[in-house]
């Protein structure tokens, strides 16, 4: 099937943004709300006063044809004449009647003269608003009645809107400019009363999740804001106090645990230690140890708990107790291994296993007994022109309570050099998810031969730093190096 590529998730738009927008929104619908009104009412008075106006045309009118004298052809040239100026200036839609007795006169300029635009003209006189409809052009009229003469004056709702359209477009220019500085005042503020404060706020908190726990933010400028910020610094300093709190425990434990293992050099006559304890955390599930017995044989033991971190060290601590109850019951190693499981089964938590090497050299035979609980290959340099591996002659510990692991032998010369190591070494990884490998450990170790503990435990550990890279180890690393005699 082809592949597709997931869709990245619309980034979201910020609450100063949503804000801005909303308010800003209203204030624009109010504008343009307050502009189509008053536009209408602009139009609504310059009807009522083009009314008026018509209103003292038609008076005008009425005077100068309602003389007893008046000639009918005047009567007809003086409206003509008069609808004529109005159109050439003002209104080219204007229309006058004037009705004496049973006569009619309308003006002609623009040859609409007719008994339906009559009609009309009498039917918006006697409207209430003096508007009325002739075909699809509305119409407003103005009218004087007196005596036997009555004289309407028309003119087209188009044309006065027309003349009312030029004043409102120049003022809605005007309100929109402002309603856009208003927004942009709106902008502005809500920057700085919401957006400005929210992003300070963010980057507090993303600091803090980034591990820079005790940075604080504020004062603002409102009551809200500064509440939040208290309490987001109060949050900070509480992560920092138990963090710091966190990191001295640990340190502690640390310590606890470094006082646990055997320092380097010589630990007893004839017998000389070398290690690296690196913990993955600030502790290791790491444990090893050398004992010097009474009958003058030297136990040594490499183990590594499951895991690592502080519940890996706990276990650790635990084994180290094991096996020393273990080894003054009986310091053969398959029995010490056997006793060691059956604590460590009855005590450790489900799902807890560890890997566990234990040896023993006599001196006098001149033999290293070993076992091991699934542990990482050991490694015995003697003068043989290879190096003899102790593999693991077991399961791991916790898997079984009633485990059996064999003895197994090794002949051990007085200068021979055994090697002890955890599983960190040989999985530590490179750049390119490489492991180290144990080819790489028997190189390191036959670049040295058998030297002393301290050039075989550097040449090694040297080598696993090399291929990490500069990168801290994924697990516990534990390296050391005892030689005998």
């Amino acid at each position: 099937m082809p592949s597709s590529t997931p869709r990245r998730p619309a980034r979201l738009r910020g609450i100063g943004f949503r804000t801005s927008v909303a308010v800003n929104t209203v204030v624009l619908v109010a504008v343009a709300g307050f502009i189509a009104l008053d536009a209408v009412r602009e139009t609504r008075e310059h009807v009522r006063e083009r009314t008026a106006a018509l209103d003292e045309e038609a008076m005008t009118i009425h005077r100068a044809v309602a003389r007893p004298a008046a000639d009918p052809g005047e009567v007809q040239r003086f409206i003509d004449g008069v609808c004529l100026r109005m159109s050439d200036t003002t209104s080219p839609g204007h229309h006058i009647v004037v009705e004496d007795g049973g006569r009619v006169f309308q003006s002609r300029p623009h040859r609409r003269e007719s008994d339906e635009i009559v009609g009309a003209i009498r039917a918006a006189a006697s409207d209430p608003q003096r508007q009325a409809t002739f075909g699809d052009v509305g119409i407003v009229t103005g009218v004087h009645a007196e005596d036997s003469v009555t004289v309407y004056v028309a003119e087209q709702l188009d044309d006065i809107r027309r003349e009312v359209r030029g004043r409102v477009v120049s003022r809605s220019v005007g309100m929109l400019a402002f309603g856009v500085l208003l927004a942009v005042a709106v902008h502005l503020l809500v920057h700085r009363l919401v957006s400005r404060p929210l992003r300070r706020l963010v980057r507090t908190i993303e600091a803090i999740r980034a591990g820079k726990l005790g940075v604080l933010t504020g004062p603002f400028k409102t009551d809200e804001f500064d509440r939040l910020a208290g309490a987001v610094n109060d949050m900070s300093r509480a992560l920092a106090d138990d963090a710091d709190r966190r990191r001295l425990a640990l340190e502690q434990a640390r310590r606890v645990q470094e006082n646990l293992l055997p320092r380097s050099g010589d630990v007893a006559p004839g017998v000389r230690l070398a290690a690296t304890h690196r913990p993955a955390e600030a502790v290791a599930g790491d444990y090893y140890d050398v004992l010097l017995l009474a009958d003058g044989t030297v136990v040594c033991c490499v183990a590594d708990v499951v895991g690592h971190g502080v519940p890996a060290a706990m276990v650790a601590a635990i084994l180290k107790v094991l096996i020393l109850d273990a080894v003054e019951v009986d310091a053969d190693p398959g029995a010490v291994v056997r006793r060691v499981n059956a604590r460590f089964a009855a005590v450790a938590p489900p799902e807890c296993f560890a890997s566990l090497l234990v040896t023993r050299w006599c001196p006098e035979r001149q033999t290293l007994w070993y076992a091991s609980a699934g542990h990482e290959p050991g490694v015995l340099l003697t003068d043989a022109p290879a190096p003899i591996l102790l593999e693991a002659t077991g399961t791991l510990l916790g898997v079984m309570p009633e485990g059996t692991w064999d003895t197994a032998s090794a002949p051990a010369p007085p200068g021979c050099v055994l090697i002890g190591l955890s599983d960190g070494v040989t999985e530590a990884m490179d750049g390119g998810g490489n492991l180290f490998g144990r080819d790489r450990v028997s190189e390191a170790i036959r670049g040295v031969g058998r030297a002393s503990p301290e050039q075989v435990v550097g040449a090694v550990d040297q080598a696993v730093l090399r291929h990490l890279g500069g990168r801290q180890p994924a697990d516990d690393y534990t390296l050391m190096a005892v030689r005998f005699g």
